[in-house]
């Protein structure tokens, strides 16, 4: 099929001696499309011998050239062919056109001030050409090469200024030192003298370089066929925005806002008592909300921020929208819990102006119309090109996929696609529906090529600007790869002497591998040591409790934890204050989400408690062998009794002043044992079990056992999971040391490296608040690690050793060759200091 049909498309050629010209010239575009330039190259001899019109042979002339310069890269015969053109046909309306080819096919040739002064005439002379823009652009570009202070010559070949200070843009603070600036100019000029050896030895022939280059030629005339045929026809008028904006008024209308302030309580009694204290002095807001919200905003003050309708819960919502600004709701009950709502401002409905969102309503518009534009382009091109397209090839893994103009588009082609993609994306794209999108875009790119060569996209300035650009970089890359990288062959008896010669290298040190436990006490490094060693846990108990100071309050409260089944609300409301107000370095447990103070760890004062009572504590991982802190409530009640409690305490870290009337409330000491007996007691109680009320110094304590943990096996990785409080725990402590071992304490490197297999370390003392100890899992002696785990890295040494040097000798050889001249001077950079202003 694919032969057929270009021996049909070729019938066009052959019979031109009575046809016009134009039409063969859609065989001209299939064969560039096709990547065939010598079957191009015969058409266009096949042509050029018959007898043509004058008119016809210019548009052949003009074919000629274009086919030397853009596809055999042939510039010096494209400008020849320019020239004989411009004499030919003076005055013609592709004169401007034909100049701008010229200068093109110049600049490419390094004739930067002939080229600079050919795009000037199409820009100034032939302003109303559709090449002016594009000769405008090409002009800056010639400009850097044309500019008169020059900072060096290679072989004639000037750097200028302009080119240095663009380079040095890129990042100035590394180019502030004369000596740095050198150094990037010695770069451009190795850059050159690599480019001008990549030319002389042919690089540019490579068929691999080409594809290369031709890709991305490619991509960037899809690109600029988009921006052309979709992007420009896509742009909406000024009448259709505010069209648009009218239709859509009210999604530019914003609705009401509120901006308001929660605090929330368990207790209506409570959330009445603190309006009533509330409404009669407004300023004490954030100071009662960081005292008595049970919320986690109450660090903010219960800041709600700007809200409209539909955001917070019914009840809240009715309250704050009800509210004028600076007033306070009454109790709003949402569940158990109690809201005061405050609103501070309100922001009435408004609609947004039309400059305001003018952007917004382009961007949108722009897109839509772009994507059905777009789709009406592509439908176009399906419908004026010869398509055969199977839908089920690509499930019965047939070979041919698709016919696009005659040409098969094989499965090979899109397992190639399919690899390009990287990895981690590739996925999507390897079932039928990714491959049918794969297809697709094949065949897009088949019909889009064709219409950007017969549309001469490749003239425009983008693409050429761009191609240049990278023509280069992938020229010098090709060359220095060929004259460095491809020149080195390192067979395995080169490896392997490398390896004797460097063996040491590879000598691996006698390892230690452990698990180490760490606790922030000896007392509790010692017992986690001694079940460690027994490979047991003891019986543990968990829970909370809470003071208060009334003993018949104390009993209901008994009572209510005997009936809840889950009293982690309850204790969470008798919690410490936020860190920005409670007293720092404070042993706490979470309970519910709040912080409560642990009883098994001192603690000479804690507090404030977010309310005045009832407080509650917590402890957890409790054995026989441990005892809890009995806690002594102390209520401070004025600002001279805070400054007695805490005179010697540190201060919060996030506060500035410590005493003030908002840190008033409920604190605790916590130095005195309870009698060893209450522990036994404790242990008598099921999980869910209540005991007490216990009496204690400013009131009552009710216990209840939330959790109760048998005696139970345990292997030493879990054991540290549970306890430890280094970040080793997560892999079971685990840890490998060497005998120089720099980032361990020394006592736990001796310590590791005098066990035995499966002994445990005596408790070490790494600071006042760092407690460890060690079992010896295996001692690994030294050894060398192989040749044949070591040889790709023996192997990516010595090759990146020889490339530095056989790129080293290379620029040498072509400095030796080249003749440099250097022209910048340090005081070419130095500027003078501004006259001071005079008065």
């Amino acid at each position: 099929m694919k032969k057929l049909s270009i021996q049909v498309v070729l019938l066009i050629g052959l019979i031109m001696a009575a046809q016009p010209v134009p039409p063969a010239f859609d065989t001209l575009y299939f064969y560039y499309a096709e990547r065939q330039p010598d079957r191009a190259w015969e058409l266009l001899q096949r042509l050029h011998s018959r007898p043509l019109s004058r008119s016809h042979q210019l548009l052949l002339s003009l074919e000629i050239g274009d086919y030397f310069l853009d596809k055999v890269n042939d510039y010096s015969r494209a400008e020849s062919v320019y020239q004989q053109l411009l004499q030919n046909y003076p005055r013609h309306q592709l004169t401007p056109a034909i100049i701008y080819r010229l200068a093109l096919a110049q600049e490419l040739q390094e004739k930067h001030l002939d080229a600079a002064k050919n795009y000037e005439l199409v820009a100034t002379r032939y302003i109303k050409s559709s090449y002016a823009e594009d000769a405008l652009d090409a002009i800056e570009r010639c400009f850097r090469k044309n500019y008169q202070e020059r900072v060096a010559y290679v072989n004639g070949y000037p750097i200028t200024r302009i080119e240095l200070d663009e380079r040095i843009s890129r990042n100035p603070s590394a180019y502030e030192r004369f000596e740095a600036k050198l150094k990037l100019l010695d770069t451009m000029i190795d850059n050159r003298l690599l480019y001008e050896a990549a030319l002389e030895s042919g690089v540019s022939n490579d068929p691999q370089i080409r594809k290369n280059l031709l890709d991305l030629r490619n991509r960037q005339m899809f690109q600029v066929w988009y921006d052309h045929h979709v992007t420009a026809r896509a742009e909406p008028k000024e009448k259709e925005l505010r069209a648009y904006y009218r239709k859509n008024i009210a999604r530019f209308t914003l609705p009401e806002k509120v901006h308001a302030f929660q605090l929330a309580v368990t207790s209506r009694p409570l959330a009445e008592s603190l309006r009533t204290v509330l409404v009669a002095d407004t300023t004490k807001w954030d100071s009662i909300v960081r005292q008595y919200s049970v919320l986690p905003d109450r660090e903010r003050a219960g800041d709600m921020g700007m809200f409209a309708r539909g955001v917070q819960p019914k009840p809240i919502e009715e309250a704050a929208f009800q509210l004028k600004p600076g007033a306070i709701s009454s109790p709003v009950a949402v569940g158990d819990t109690y809201y005061l709502v405050r609103v501070t401002a309100r922001e009435p409905q408004k609609i947004r102006p039309f400059d305001e969102v003018k952007n917004q309503i382009a961007v949108e518009i722009r897109q839509e119309r772009a994507n059905r534009i777009y789709e009406d382009e592509i439908t176009r091109l399906k419908k004026s090109a010869s398509l055969i397209q199977d839908t089920l090839a690509i499930e019965q893994n047939r070979e041919t996929l698709a016919v696009v103009n005659g040409v098969p588009i094989t499965r090979a082609q899109l397992d190639e696609r399919l690899n390009a993609i990287p990895p981690f994306f590739r996925g999507q794209f390897e079932t039928p529906e990714g491959k049918r999108r794969i297809l697709e875009q094949l065949i897009i790119e088949k019909l889009l090529l064709r219409e950007c060569e017969q549309e001469k996209i490749w003239l425009k300035n983008r693409v050429i600007d761009y191609v240049i650009n990278r023509r280069a970089a992938l020229l010098i890359d090709a060359y220095r790869r060929r004259e460095t990288a491809e020149k080195i062959a390192l067979d395995s008896a080169t490896l392997y002497n490398e390896y004797k010669k460097t063996i040491n290298d590879f000598r691996e040190p006698t390892r230690v591998r452990c698990r180490e436990m760490v606790t922030r006490n000896r007392t509790r490094a010692e017992q986690l040591r001694r079940w460690a060693i027994a490979g047991r846990i003891p019986a543990m108990i968990h829970g909370i409790a809470i003071a208060i100071s009334d003993e018949t309050k104390a009993a209901e409260l008994a009572a209510l934890l005997r009936a809840t089944a889950n009293s982690d609300s309850i204790a969470a409301a008798g919690a410490l204050a936020g860190f920005n107000v409670r007293l720092p370095h404070t042993p706490v447990l979470s309970i519910g989400g709040r912080d409560l103070p642990d009883l098994t760890q001192p603690c000479p004062i804690a507090g404030p408690f977010n309310q005045s009572e009832p407080v509650a504590f917590a402890f957890g991982d409790l054995t026989t062998e441990d005892r809890l802190y009995q806690p002594e409530i102390i209520r401070v009640k004025t600002v001279d009794e805070l400054k007695t409690l805490i005179s010697n305490q540190p201060k919060p870290a996030y506060t500035l002043e410590i005493v003030d009337s908002t840190r008033l409330g409920t604190y605790v000491r916590l130095n005195s044992l309870f009698p060893s007996d209450l522990m036994h007691k404790l242990f008598q109680l099921s999980a869910g079990e209540v005991y007490g009320p216990v009496a204690i110094p400013g009131g009552y304590l009710v216990f209840k056992i939330t959790r109760k943990d048998t005696t139970q096996k345990v292997e030493f990785a879990d054991l540290i999971r549970r306890f430890s409080v280094a970040g080793s725990k997560w892999g079971g402590g685990e840890i490998s040391l060497t005998r120089d071992d720099k980032a361990r304490d020394p006592k736990v490197v001796t310590a590791a490296y005098s066990l035995s297999r499966g002994a445990f370390s005596p408790v070490i003392k790494l600071n006042d608040t760092t407690y460890t100890f060690i079992r010896m899992e295996e001692k690994k002696p030294s050894y060398i690690r192989s040749f044949s785990e070591v040889r790709g890295k023996i192997e990516n040494r010595m090759r990146r050793e020889m490339e530095k040097q056989l790129y080293d000798e290379l620029i040498s050889r072509l400095r030796a060759q080249a003749k440099i001249e250097i022209l910048m001077k340090e005081e070419d950079f130095q500027t003078e200091p501004a006259e001071p202003e005079q008065k």
